[in-house]
């Protein structure tokens, strides 16, 4: 850090202490280190403050350089006010009366502009420290507010160091002077009862006003591949590209209750993906769809995946996808997973698999891509309901009727011109029976025709002849 040496006894130099300075703010007032002869708004060992204006709320619009207020709800207009609001443009301030002096009236701002009525407000009058780079660290001054209106200490640069209260007292030091705003900490002394400084406890999720801290989610609009950061905590993310994938960060990395809330705004369906080098889920699923205008909260559990909340569903775009990776046995849906019509179960089969729909009324559309020689079967938790086997690479639309799962496509009659299958195996036929999803006809290979029996091949037909490796039981050949 700079520090500046007397040459002759090699002491550091400080700035020639003034002892006190009463002060009263009626404008953003800038102040000086007590060097080269200043001797105005200078930074002394105690100042006590006194602001005459307070932030305020107003109803006014802009025509060019006039501000004309026609509504004041709190507080007054002064020259050097800043004024926020719907369309104004950052940075605008008030620069002279016109017909008003604080309320209705006309004013005149420094930047031209067209706003139409709209709520106007104003921010605490603001005392900016001098710049850092100018002494050593360890300058120190305690700033008092004398008043009864609260006011705002900050950098050079007009970023927030305190807001001090009435009756309150701040014990302001440097501890780095490498940069002209510096880097301030910041001991608080009440009158009477202790309190908190609401911008030293601000944080992600929190933003301070005036002297309380209030709930902030800081909203970012994205329309490409994006992976989301430990930074990103208590973030909005808004899409609005066409079809996209976001990627939350690892859950051991942001560590429990980490979480980023995710609205789709765009012209595609948005994916929201776990990173990919890890093991983590959302909700237990591979991934989470979001349609045109839904959106979801997604929270951290620090470990092996997010669970969400507040999952805002479309009523115009109602169909989302769900992945399940299954290597067999039985799994069970949730209701929050059986609520996606759209299902597409992946994985490398061991045994097995059978899906247990919920025991209510829906239509699925379900596919399955998973490998390995094994079946997979959905039914309901219901006993004796009719069950489903689906093979692999093929998709369908079912029908469950809260006690059966059934083809929906099972006229007792139909004419096509041709019907392409996928190959099948002799696990998973191509083509099969609704009691015995095992046996039925697949493809061996090319220009190789398999039946099936109970899982195992029992005849292969080539063009060279039928190969029945079971042998023929029984009659005369």
């Amino acid at each position: 850090m700079t520090t500046y040496i007397n040459p002759y006894t090699g002491q550091t130099v400080n700035q020639s202490p003034i002892g006190y300075e009463s002060l009263t703010l009626s404008s953003t007032t800038q102040l000086q280190w007590p060097i080269n002869g200043n001797t105005s708004s200078v930074v002394a060992g105690i100042i006590e403050v006194t602001a005459t204006l307070g932030g305020g709320s107003f109803t006014g619009s802009i025509s060019g350089t006039t501000l004309t207020i026609s509504a004041v709800a709190s507080g007054a207009i002064a020259v050097g006010s800043v004024i926020t609001g719907t369309g104004i443009t950052s940075g605008t301030t008030v620069t002279a009366f016109g017909t008003g002096s604080g309320g209705t009236g006309n004013y005149t701002v420094n930047i031209s502009q067209t706003v139409s009525s709209t709520t106007i407000t104003t921010s605490a009058l603001q005392l900016q420290m001098p710049p850092a780079t100018q002494v050593s660290t360890g300058q120190a001054v305690l700033v008092r507010n004398v008043g009864s209106i609260a006011f705002v200490v900050t950098d050079n640069s007009g970023n927030t160091i305190s807001s001090i209260a009435s009756g309150v007292a701040d014990f302001i030091y440097l501890t780095d002077n490498t940069t002209v705003n510096g880097t301030w900490s910041v001991v608080v002394f009440g009158t009477g009862v202790s309190q908190a400084n609401a911008s030293t406890l601000a944080g992600y999720g929190l933003l301070a006003i005036g002297s309380t801290l209030n709930e902030s989610y800081p909203l970012t609009t994205v329309s490409s591949a994006y992976t989301f950061l430990p930074s990103d905590r208590a973030s909005f993310y808004v899409w609005n590209g066409g079809a996209g994938t976001l990627t939350l960060p690892t859950s051991s990395v942001v560590g429990n209750d980490w979480f980023v809330i995710v609205r789709n705004s765009g012209t595609g369906i948005l994916t929201i993906a776990p990173n990919g080098s890890s093991s983590d889920t959302i909700d237990g699923n591979s991934q989470q769809q979001l349609q045109l205008t839904e959106s979801i909260v997604l929270v951290s559990n620090g470990s092996n995946g997010y669970s969400t909340f507040a999952y805002g569903r479309s009523n115009t775009f109602v169909y989302t996808n769900l992945f399940v990776n299954t290597t067999g046995g039985t799994t069970t849906l949730t209701t929050s997973q059986a609520a996606n019509a759209i299902q597409t179960y992946v994985g490398t089969l061991t045994s097995n698999a059978t899906i247990v729909l919920p025991s209510t009324v829906n239509l699925y559309a379900l596919k399955n891509s998973t490998t390995g020689s094994y079946s997979l079967t959905f039914k309901t938790a219901v006993s004796g309901g009719a069950t489903l086997s689906l093979g692999q690479g093929q998709t369908i639309i079912v029908i469950c009727d809260g006690t059966n799962v059934y083809n929906s496509q099972t006229s007792t009659s139909s004419t096509i011109t041709a019907l392409t299958l996928g190959n099948g195996s002799a696990g998973a036929p191509s083509v099969s029976f609704s009691s015995d999803g095992t046996t039925g006809v697949y493809l061996v290979a090319s220009g190789q025709l398999g039946f099936a029996v109970s899982g195992s091949n029992g005849m292969t037909l080539t063009t060279t002849g039928l190969l029945v490796p079971v042998g023929i039981a029984g009659g005369a050949f």
